[in-house]
């Protein structure tokens, strides 16, 4: 996780994000334990965030998914095409907007948990 905090006077402020990953979203054969984990990651930071709203808290939360992303040292999980794995300045500059935004979500690569989910769906 990522935070970003400010002291505003009596009360604290800032921003969490949370680093998991599309298997949280989108569950994958063969990865049944990576995947649990991380809907059970989610599942704590999305009821996390709940409890955040409704307390009027000045601290927020972004559950960051994560695709596959080129490291230079590529060991897939997925068998993607290139050009469905994200770059990972690209990434680390949208992990830092996010700091500045605040989204409740970030999801990168975009298009690949939305395909992902789609051939998920269609079996």
């Amino acid at each position: 996780a990522v935070v970003s905090t400010q002291s505003t006077g009596e009360r604290s402020a800032g921003h969490v994000f949370v680093a998991s990953s599309a298997l949280g979203e989108v569950p994958k054969a063969g990865v049944a334990v990576l995947s649990a984990t991380k809907h059970a990651l989610n599942g704590f930071f999305y009821s996390l965030q709940r409890e955040l709203g409704e307390k009027k808290s000045a601290v927020t939360l972004t559950v960051g998914a994560l695709g596959e992303i080129d490291t230079g040292d590529r060991t897939p999980i997925f068998s993607l095409p290139d050009w469905m794995v994200g770059d990972k300045v690209e990434c680390a500059a949208g992990i830092m907007n996010s700091l500045v935004t605040r989204p409740s979500t970030f999801s990168f690569p975009s298009l690949h948990l939305g395909v992902a989910r789609l051939l998920w769906y269609l079996g």
